[in-house]
């Protein structure tokens, strides 16, 4: 009796994986299955790839969505291979990239051509999303991608301010600053931990035209903390160099932020302002963006719910360094500290 021919489906490659997993031949497999043994032998050479244990072991494994991808990138492009699989070197610096250091799909991308890595493998950021989104990764999901979905719009209702500014508005403000063209205008804001389970929060500043970002831990979140840690700063690169460093700074109305005068006022000359402080409208988290986009760097680290009590602030120092050595798309995958070099006075903090 002839053999009538059956193309392979999903199934029956989660079918194989289970059997072969239980230790199966691939004879044995293909008898139940109802295949020739060489179509078995094949499957399980292109599903073939390495996984890494939790103790960072490896040990080589089929994998049915990876068989699945290859095959059905093999119908699109009329048997061409997928560009991935017999590039591990690539597969694996992407993983470590996007799921232990916490890079956007695009910026593991971007830091290889910076660093000039050379792999054998070169695609495009549509393609890698594609391949994350189906599977072929083993380590990384689109769930260690910092955007996930994308929620659509929602009616807002418009709130208005219950009480006016303590300080001056961001009406005030030169509006040079807009354009971003001089360092040293910055936008503050407070990254705070779960509610209720502790009292210490990161107090965060980033400059407006290098994006460059300082992070410090605040004991508790009011404003003589704040007044406290801008004396610190002070303190460390001294009363000239701030105001060189700090000519503006840009918050919101929380109550954290309340006390401008002491914001303003230098710890040693009391009659001279060391910066000036502008407060936004109620609201309008919109008029520091720089500052809000870097806080979603932060919450990479240190999602919603975090305790920041028991956090070491070397451990904080470390994501603030990561963060000045994050290629940023807006400056052609160029980083915050590459962008501060040229800015002498700010160097001073990172000396």
């Amino acid at each position: 009796m002839k053999k009538t021919y059956r193309k392979m489906t999903r199934d029956d490659r989660l079918k194989i994986e289970a059997l072969h997993s239980a230790g199966m031949k691939p004879e044995d497999i293909a008898k139940q299955l109802g295949f020739h043994r060489s179509s078995i032998y094949r499957e399980l050479h292109r599903g073939k790839t390495i996984h890494r244990n939790s103790d960072w072991t490896e040990n080589t494994i089929y994998a049915p969505e990876l068989a699945q991808m290859k095959a059905d990138e093999n119908k699109r492009n009329q048997g061409r291979p997928l560009k991935i699989c017999n590039d591990m070197e690539f597969v694996r610096y992407i993983e470590k990239m996007v799921g232990e250091e916490r890079y956007s799909p695009a910026a593991a991308l971007a830091e290889i051509e910076r660093k000039g890595l050379n792999f054998k493998t070169k695609i495009c950021l549509s393609t890698l999303y594609n391949y994350i989104k189906a599977g072929v990764f083993l380590n990384i999901t689109m769930e260690d991608t910092p955007y996930k979905t994308r929620k659509g719009k929602t009616k807002r209702h418009v709130k208005c301010a219950k009480k006016l500014s303590p300080g001056t508005s961001i009406d005030d403000r030169e509006k040079s600053i807009e354009s971003r063209d001089e360092a040293g205008h910055w936008e503050m804001d407070t990254v705070v931990g779960a509610q209720g389970k502790g009292k210490a929060c990161l107090l965060v500043l980033t400059e407006r035209k290098t994006r460059d970002e300082l992070v410090f831990k605040m004991k508790n979140h009011t404003s003589a903390e704040v007044v406290r840690i801008l004396d610190r700063i002070e303190r460390k690169i001294g009363e000239k160099n701030f105001r060189t460093v700090f000519k503006t700074i840009t918050v919101d109305n929380g109550t954290e932020f309340s006390d401008w005068q002491g914001i303003e006022k230098s710890r040693r000359n009391k009659k001279k302002k060391r910066t000036t402080v502008y407060y936004c409208h109620a609201y309008r988290s919109c008029e520091r963006a720089s500052n809000e986009n870097n806080n979603k760097l932060i919450r990479r680290w240190y999602p919603k719910g975090t305790v920041f009590d028991d956090i070491p602030e070397r451990n904080i120092k470390k994501v603030q360094k990561w963060m000045n050595d994050y290629p940023r798309k807006i400056f052609e995958f160029k980083t915050s500290n590459e962008l501060a070099e040229n800015e002498n006075a700010l160097r001073v903090l990172f000396a």
